[in-house]
């Protein structure tokens, strides 16, 4: 069998969809970053909120929340954005699947029914998506402003790091909490006319359906919250 019918062979067929899936998820994601629209965002304001303090070389903490929860803390849902879980979860599974059936077709000569394969390569895909993803979360910023609280980043200066920010564009910004923890928010100008480029220092002035509204700082607003967060 040739190597592009080896990839569309009826056996393979989950893993076919699922790599199909992953680019079609990471391509409408680098679309809404580029537009300024936060998918990832706006899919982490609707997952439930779990503890998960702690550091990342020891277990998760109980999320306490059933057997649904449990399983999300195994998988370190919280420490990283949900997008870049579930494709991390997807790109395994369809490595896990396709290199599998290589497997079994070298040793064996033939390829496993699909129903067999795919329970096999979620079995490996699950344990290696929890590893990733603990490797993930020391690289990838998450959005953290439920840990604190909206309203508690009100009134912090933040600097823009996806602009230009106006109020028709979305941009994210970071902003140091009253505990010196840095938190990764999505921003829109409070007027319009205001544009904020990427490394503009800004003021959170109000939080209106997942972002954060803001204003240029003044001077010395801007100088006492450096001085803090030195």
């Amino acid at each position: 069998m040739s190597s592009v019918g080896f990839f569309f062979a009826d056996q393979n067929s989950p893993f076919l969809v699922t790599a199909v899936v992953t680019l079609v998820i990471a391509g409408i994601e680098i679309l809404s970053v580029l537009l300024g629209l936060g998918l990832s965002d706006l899919i982490d304001d609707v997952m439930p909120d779990l503890d998960i303090e702690g550091d990342l070389d020891t277990e998760m903490p109980d999320a306490g929340g059933g057997i649904l929860a449990d399983a999300m803390s195994w998988l370190n849902v919280g420490r990283v954005p949900f997008l870049v879980l579930l494709i991390a979860f997807l790109t395994l599974f369809t490595v896990s699947g396709y290199g599998l059936q290589l497997l079994v077709g070298g040793a064996l000569g033939f390829y496993l029914p699909a129903l067999l394969a795919a329970p096999a390569a979620l079995a490996a895909a699950l344990p290696a998506t929890r590893w990733t993803s603990r490797g993930l979360a020391r690289i990838v910023p998450r959005e953290e402003t439920y840990a604190t609280g909206n309203d508690d980043l009100v009134g912090r200066v933040a600097t823009v790091t996806l602009g230009p920010v106006t109020r028709r564009a979305a941009g994210k910004a970071k902003v140091a909490d009253r505990h010196g923890n840095l938190h990764f928010v999505r921003v829109r100008a409070a007027s319009r006319g205001e544009r904020f480029q990427t490394d503009a220092e800004v003021l959170l002035v109000g939080y209106k359906r997942s972002l954060f509204e803001v204003i240029a700082p003044p001077g010395s607003l801007s100088s006492n919250q450096n001085q803090d967060g030195e």
